[in-house]
């Protein structure tokens, strides 16, 4: 890739002339004001950056290193590729001066011009190939033909232009989902949501050159050069090369993700504040890896490209995400006697939540009515068309069960939609018992950034009518039928009917007495509660896993057993304590629990199954902002912290990101705190943009393993004297 974007006039610039000669002063491309006027100043005002389907201006002097007198008629102008890979390939546009624009194509109409110089302005249209380009001039006159080079810029997608593909018509949506370097990013459960905030600093000034890279680096790139570059107009093409290159599983990507709780020769996923330090440490390390990552993180980087490269995105999390291995809908968990979840060869699972992109674009591709929000996935969870990417899948498709519709609808449908099934295991020797079924479970509360604010914003009916509707049902027939699978229920152990809920003799439910947090013992409530009008012994057994963010289960925690005798009609509770001494090694960094109890009731062994899924909260930090913010003035944020527990933390360490106020990160290594002691650290900042900007702070220990906070800082401008 080239890395050389002045535009000083040169040997270089000027092909065939003898060397040494310059003169910068003969044109001027313009930079600052085409790139305030494109919305990409805030990238650099040092080169060319312009979007599609809009024009940008050039100055060209009538004298130019020994041509005077320089006419329109002489003037043609050619486009060709950026990188040395691709120009072998001449895959060039031509154009010369017009008096009238041409709309579907490249051309160029003097806006001004006077004794001395000619004002042009040059229209690139709303399907021009993104990237690296090179502008050159050619002067023409009956003796020769000239060439010079005036310089490279880039060409980024046009959320502004009705005419382009990615052409979003609100002002406020495109600040948010193309403008904007902040974001959050929701996690938890269900029952739990918190956010993350992230910093996507898409306007990093380096950023543009390493999200091109990501391109040149794609399978597809090295396949079929030229092929991958005649495609580069197409923004659902790009995106889903991009959802591939984010992860690494098939080629130079930059993320290798990991679930479980091992991240010493790498990074943990909760050590990330954002997207713009892992692009750069793929690409300084020539194209490696980076470790380690996991869904949020592959969504959040994948933002940053798409909304660098211009295409508006935004990260939407869905709660209860399935992960549909066999396409059939439905996943089946299974437990033993005592609450256990047992492992089986089916690979489907139930994540506590997923969290992937949404890209908004027009689908050219598809027929009418699926515009707009389109899926895409880059987590590395089941292959397409042989690579490791997920869309895009337009939104719509998802709601309406069409899911022969390119691409990856299927996968996508199942992780809102499909059923779950849930068994007992009584011992090796028995049939399994189905004692739960749900269409409602999966695929709750899917959520993304309101724009504009940091709330939540519920988009679960974009997804999918409402749970339980004759609609809904209506639509998930539908998609089984044209995937050709049976449905729940027609085949095998499905066959038989999982107990009707109001026909039970006993129901079992767990609850928390209270919000847990790291450090602090957890309560659990079981309630039991007889409907019948005859005395019940239940024999309950309660098992307590850690568990990581997709579901999997970890260390043991605890198993409890008791039997508890229930009066007719009658309703027990009994409190079951999670002590930290016992889960506090078990703890993955996911700061996940599952409680899973299975009751039987002894005199008609009727089974009974209750979960649920726990976020331990972290401990918190306070950060106190400066009294006023100036650009490139100094300021000062206060970190206070104490050790909420009964023993040392060792390893702590803090770590601040935020774009516009923080260039990389800032790391302060804290040494140990003995328990109960607190610590206070002075940050010094000097903002380098204007505008609302957000400190990310991380604090990091041995055992404590995160804990996030951050801080809304308004930057102003220097006072005039």
């Amino acid at each position: 890739m080239r890395s050389n974007w002045s535009w000083r006039w040169s040997e270089e610039d000027c092909l065939g002339e003898t060397e040494g000669q310059r003169d910068r002063q003969h044109f001027d491309l313009c930079i600052e004001a085409n790139n305030r006027n494109h919305q990409t100043d805030e990238i650099t005002v040092k080169r060319l950056i312009v979007r599609r389907g809009q024009d940008f201006k050039i100055c060209l002097q009538k004298s130019i290193n020994g041509v005077s007198g320089l006419k329109r008629e002489s003037i043609t102008f050619v486009i060709e590729p950026g990188t040395p890979k691709l120009q072998q390939y001449g895959k060039n546009k031509v154009f010369s001066l017009s008096s009238s624009k041409i709309k579907n194509d490249w051309n160029a109409s003097v806006l001004r011009e006077d004794k001395a110089s000619l004002e042009i302005k040059i229209f690139p249209p709303a399907d021009a190939i993104i990237g690296l380009h090179t502008l050159n001039l050619q002067i023409s006159n009956v003796q020769q033909t000239r060439n010079f080079r005036l310089g490279e810029f880039i060409i980024l997608f046009n959320a502004w232009c009705p005419d382009d593909a990615v052409f979003l018509q609100d002002q406020e949506e495109r600040e948010e989902y193309v403008m904007n370097e902040n974001g959050c990013i929701f996690v938890g459960n269900a029952d739990y949501i918190s956010n993350y905030s992230w910093n996507f600093g898409q306007f990093d000034e380096d950023i543009i050159d390493i999200c091109l890279a990501l391109l040149d680096e794609s399978l597809e790139s090295h396949k079929n050069a030229l092929k991958d570059y005649t495609m580069r107009n197409d923004p659902v093409y790009i995106s889903r090369v991009l959802s591939a290159m984010i992860n690494c599983n098939d080629d130079n990507g930059v993320m290798l993700g990991r679930w479980g709780d091992n991240y010493e020769d790498g990074t943990s996923p909760t050590k990330w504040n954002g997207s713009c330090t892992i692009l750069r440490r793929w690409y300084s390390s020539g194209f490696q890896p980076v470790k380690y990552g996991q869904c949020w993180v592959f969504a959040a980087v994948l933002c940053t490209v798409l909304r660098c490269l211009g295409i508006p995105a935004r990260v939407v999390t869905n709660f209860e995400s399935a992960h549909d291995s066999d396409g059939n809908l439905t996943i089946d968990e299974y437990y033993d006697i005592t609450g256990k979840r047992i492992s089986t060869n089916n690979r489907d699972s139930v994540w506590n939540f997923h969290v992937w992109n949404e890209c908004w674009m027009e689908r050219r591709d598809l027929p009418a009515g699926y515009n707009g929000w389109q899926a895409l996935d880059a987590t590395p969870q089941e292959a397409s068309n042989g690579v490791f990417c997920c869309g895009p899948a337009p939104v719509k498709a998802i709601k309406e069960g069409d899911v022969h519709l390119k691409y990856d609808c299927p996968f996508i449908f199942a992780e809102v939609n499909a059923d779950i099934i849930k068994w007992v295991v009584p011992n090796k020797m028995s049939a399994p018992e189905r004692v739960y079924q749900d269409s409602r479970k999966i695929g709750k509360l899917i959520s993304t950034k309101q724009v504009g604010t940091s709330r939540r914003m519920d988009i679960t009916s974009n997804y999918k009518y409402e749970e339980g509707s004759e609609k809904e049902r209506l639509v998930f027939k539908k998609a089984l039928e044209m995937r050709n699978k049976p449905s729940a229920g027609s085949n095998g152990l499905h066959d038989n009917p999982p107990p009707n809920p109001s026909k039970l003799g006993v129901q079992l439910r767990i609850k928390l007495k209270e919000s847990p947090v790291f450090g602090q013992d957890v309560q659990l409530i079981a309630f039991l509660r007889n409907l019948t009008t005859s005395f019940k012994r239940v024999n309950i057994n309660i098992n307590v896993q850690a568990i990581e963010n997709n579901g999997a289960q970890m260390n043991v925690v605890c198993e409890k057993s008791d039997s508890l005798e229930l009066r007719p009609k009658a309703e027990h509770s009994a409190i079951y304590l999670v002590p930290y001494s016992l889960y506090k090694t078990s703890l993955t960094e996911s700061n996940l629990l599952k409680v899973s109890a299975v009751g039987e009731v002894t005199d008609t062994k009727e089974k009974l199954l209750a979960e649920r899924n726990i976020t331990l909260d972290s401990p918190t930090l306070k950060i106190e902002k400066p009294e006023n913010a100036t650009l490139l003035v100094p300021c000062r944020v206060t970190i206070k912290f104490v050790n909420p527990l009964t023993e040392e933390l060792r390893n702590c360490e803090l770590l601040m990101e935020g774009n516009g106020l923080v260039v990389g990160t800032i790391a302060r290594e804290l040494g140990s705190m003995k328990p109960g002691n607190g610590l206070t650290i002075h940050v010094d900042l000097i903002p380098y943009k204007r505008g609302k900007k957000i400190l990310q702070v991380l604090f990091t220990s041995d055992k404590i393993k995160y804990i996030r906070e951050n801080l809304d800082i308004e930057v102003s401008s220097p006072r005039r004297e």
